[in-house]
């Protein structure tokens, strides 16, 4: 409120009071008039000031509040991408370890299966063609599981297949010597070296085979050898 306005509310005043000295009640009015007013301009400014920071507090604590349920979704939402991510780890680190074990049966199975073989190939006879690879179910699971095993198994997979090679060869040789006993027994003897020194092989892939699935086990369960 300006001076001028204040003179004319003190005027105002003044010329309703019935008595006393005019002037000197206009002096006292209009102090009066400025004290009230810059009181009252004072509370309004501490109220608005008051109301503002009452005002701004509260817009500021519902935005701590958006920002925190945002923070806690974002959270809840990595603390389950990462818990899928363990689990899938896990269920991964258990399978590979139970497909590991079939992997060491099946290479028993082969030994079994060229053994079979190879009493088959003696008698002049072929492979059983319902007897079941079990070489190319090795190659499977390793290709599927285990490419860290890849030449250990690619190794006893051709050293396997070389026997089955080998004792067709004496199949052959036996079915062509008919009775000639001695075309047969050059045949026998032409298989036993051949079929040995790949057997030889065949070991030693085994156990490089053997030992690396060993490695990769400890590996895989994450323990000391």
């Amino acid at each position: 409120m300006d001076k001028e306005t204040i003179q004319q509310i003190a005027t105002e005043v003044v010329a309703r009071l019935p008595y006393g000295d005019r002037y000197w009640l206009f002096l006292i009015v209009n102090v009066v008039v400025m004290a009230l007013v810059g009181s009252l301009a004072a509370l309004g400014t501490s109220y608005f000031r008051t109301r503002g920071q009452n005002l701004a507090t509260k817009h500021d604590f519902a935005s701590l509040q958006e920002q925190l349920r945002t923070t806690t979704q974002a959270v809840e939402t990595i603390k389950s991408e990462v818990g899928q991510k363990d689990w899938a780890q896990r269920e991964w680190t258990n399978l590979r370890r139970t497909k590991l074990e079939a992997l060491l049966e099946k290479m028993h199975d082969c030994d079994t299966y060229l053994d079979q073989h190879r009493h088959r190939f003696m008698e002049g006879k072929g492979p059983d063609p319902q007897q079941r690879d079990h070489l190319n179910d090795l190659d499977t699971i390793g290709t599927l599981y285990f490419p860290e095993l890849e030449n250990e198994i690619y190794r006893f997979y051709c050293r396997g297949k070389e026997q089955i090679t080998v004792g067709l060869e004496l199949a052959r040789a036996l079915n062509s010597a008919g009775n000639d006993m001695a075309a047969r027994d050059r045949a026998y003897d032409t298989f036993r070296k051949k079929w040995g020194e790949c057997h030889i092989e065949h070991m030693d892939a085994r156990s490089a085979l053997r030992d690396a699935a060993r490695r990769l086990l400890i590996e895989i369960m994450g323990v000391e050898d």
